[in-house]
């Protein structure tokens, strides 16, 4: 396993045009491109092919979802290569139950996304919700920090990206200092708050997903081979991002070796319960 990729999307039509369509103009405005179909079957030989695990998402949110089952089988399917993480609108009538099957399905991790989910994680409605996800033993991803759906549109598309601020995930980091929290994106530009979460408590971690890393703020850059070396995780983004360029780039920042290793594959394979071996 050369590496473990933090952040990947599923390339099939079913989420770039049925879930995340309606923002392709501002997609591509803000990424430079859209991102590209493929079939589930050249997915999984991309990532055999650049020897990388992936952390597959799942997506719920705007009455648009991908089945966290077919994440699974999606998973199982790739013998072991992308480990899966489902996706629960917390505004559901019915969520918990939802998160309980999440983990019957036996997907290890929680993806959330206030801004597109329109939830705020600060508010105490959602307390019973973040509570359960901790009883089950899932690790939480989220998307933090602004986001390139509605990008340049008049109003955003409707979207808030103050719903992702890293630090309203913060009593929740402190109320279940056993579960595991991850923030995508680094959080940018709320990226001092993500950074300082994590200097203060060790569940939580931030992945570099959504980025040429050479235009990593310099703040979270000083971090990775320092304090929080054992905190970040390689992520792509992927189909937004090219995980053979993002692979690159990782280089391209010259981390020092017990650095470089611990970001691309030893801090997710430890978070995940991966083996970690080169």
């Amino acid at each position: 396993m050369r590496g473990v990729d933090m952040h990947v999307h599923l390339p099939t039509g079913d989420w770039v045009c049925g879930c995340v369509g309606h923002y392709a103009d501002s997609i591509e405005r803000y990424f430079g491109s859209r991102p590209e179909t493929t079939t589930v079957e050249d997915f999984i030989a991309l990532y055999e092919r650049l020897d990388l695990v992936g952390v597959l998402l799942g997506w719920d949110a705007q009455g648009k979802t991908l089945d966290n089952a077919e994440i699974a089988s999606i998973c199982e399917r790739s013998g072991g290569r992308f480990v899966g993480f489902g996706s629960v609108d917390p505004n559901r009538d019915d969520a918990l139950e939802r998160l309980e099957r999440v983990a019957a399905l036996g997907l290890p991790g929680l993806k959330l996304h206030p801004t597109l989910q329109a939830f705020d994680p600060g508010d105490d409605r959602f307390l019973p919700f973040f509570d359960a996800a901790a009883e089950l033993g899932l690790i939480l991803l989220t998307h933090a920090g602004t986001s390139g759906l509605g990008a340049g549109e008049p109003g955003g598309q409707g979207l808030r990206i103050d719903l992702a601020r890293p630090i309203l995930l913060d009593r929740i980091a402190a109320r279940h200092p056993a579960m595991k929290i991850v923030l995508a994106h680094a959080g940018w530009p709320w990226h001092l708050e993500a950074v300082a979460m994590a200097l203060h408590k060790s569940n939580v971690y931030l992945d570099i997903s959504g980025w040429k890393y050479r235009y990593l703020p310099d703040e979270v850059k000083r971090e990775i081979p320092r304090r929080l070396r054992g905190q970040f995780c390689f992520g792509t983004d992927y189909p937004m991002f090219d995980p053979e360029a993002c692979l690159g780039e990782l280089e391209r920042l010259e981390l020092p070796p017990e650095a470089h290793d611990a970001v691309l594959r030893g801090n997710a394979a430890e978070l995940l319960g991966l083996p970690d071996r080169s």
